[in-house]
C-alpha cells in the first residue's frame, strides 16, 4: 500500500513534527542543539524554504516551515539524513534515528498559523521544563531580540510588531492554556533527575557505548539496570526517551 499523500497549503505554510525512534532522545547536548540549527539552516537555503519559526525538544522538534511541498520533502529528507549521520557517527550508533516519515499540517490562514506559532513556543513549558519566554532552545527568543535562523516578516506582519508577537503569547487564555497554576511556579520541575544525570549513570554502569550495550545485554541483566536506575528515581518516560527501550520493557522491569 503506498503512502497516503500530503495535503497540501495554499499557502506554502506547513507544521511540521519528527520524533525519534522509539521516543528516544535525539538531542543529547548542547552541541547536538546547534548542529541541528546549522543543518536547518543549510539545508533551508538549499532548497528555498524559510523557517518562521522552530522548538527542538529531548526527543522531538517541531518546524513552521513556508516551502512548496516538493521543497518542504526534500528539505526534511536531507535534514533527517544529515542529522542522523551526525548522531550516529557522535554516539557510535546504527540505525534509523527518526521514527517514520516526518508530520506535516498545512496552514491555511492567518489565525491557523499564528495559533501554530504559539503552540511550537509552548512545548518547553507545558512540558514542565522552562518558561515559553526563558526556553533557550525555541524561536520565542528571536522574535524579540536577535535573528538567524527566522525569517520574522509574516509572522510580525501579521502581529504588527514584536509587541504585539510577544501579546499573543502572553493573553490570558493563552497564559492558562500554557501552564497549570496550581503546579507550575515559573520554574522546572524536578521530581526525577535530570537526564544528564541519568545518562552519567548509565555511562559509569556500561561506558560510553551503553546506548548500543544496554539493549543488546541478555533480558535479566537488561531488566536489572532499569529497575537499578528507576528505583534512583529515574522516570519510565525519561528511561524509554533517553534510551530508546520501549515503554512496556521499561515498565516490567
Amino acid at each position: 500500500m503506498g503512502r497516503t499523500p500530503r495535503e497540501r497549503s495554499n499557502a506554502d505554510i506547513y507544521h511540521v513534527f519528527a520524533r525519534g525512534v522509539g521516543r528516544q532522545c535525539i538531542f543529547e547536548d548542547e552541541e547536538d542543539h546547534e548542529r541541528f540549527l546549522e543543518m536547518l539552516v543549510q539545508k533551508a537555503d538549499a532548497c528555498d524554504a524559510k523557517i518562521l519559526a522552530w522548538c527542538l525538544m529531548g526527543n522531538h522538534f517541531h518546524l513552521l516551515v513556508k516551502a512548496k511541498l516538493d521543497d518542504l520533502s526534500s528539505l526534511m529528507k536531507r535534514l533527517e539524513v544529515a542529522y542522523a549521520q551526525h548522531f550516529n557517527d557522535r554516539y557510535d550508533r546504527v540505525g534509523c534515528l527518526f521514527q517514520g516519515r516526518f508530520s506535516s499540517e498545512p496552514i491555511a490562514d492567518e489565525s491557523q498559523l499564528l495559533a501554530a506559532v504559539r503552540y511550537v513556543h509552548a512545548n518547553p513549558q507545558k512540558a514542565g521544563i522552562a518558561r515559553f519566554d526563558t526556553y533557550r532552545w525555541s524561536s520565542y527568543s528571536e522574535y524579540v531580540d536577535k535573528r538567524s535562523i527566522i525569517d520574522p516578516a509574516l509572522v510580525l506582519d501579521i502581529t504588527g510588531s514584536v509587541k504585539g508577537f510577544i501579546e499573543l503569547h502572553r493573553v490570558q487564555d493563552v497564559e492558562r492554556e500554557f501552564m497549570d497554576e496550581s503546579s507550575y511556579d515559573g520554574k522546572p520541575k524536578r521530581r526525577h533527575p535530570p537526564d544528564s544525570e541519568v545518562r552519567e549513570e548509565l555511562t559509569s554502569k556500561l561506558g560510553k557505548s551503553w546506548r548500543t550495550k544496554l539493549p543488546a545485554l541478555p533480558k535479566q541483566q537488561r531488566d536489572a539496570v532499569l529497575k537499578e536506575m528507576k528505583a534512583q528515581g529515574a522516570s519510565i518516560r525519561q528511561l524509554e526517551r533517553i534510551t530508546g527501550i520501549g515503554r512496556g520493557i521499561v515498565l516490567k522491569a
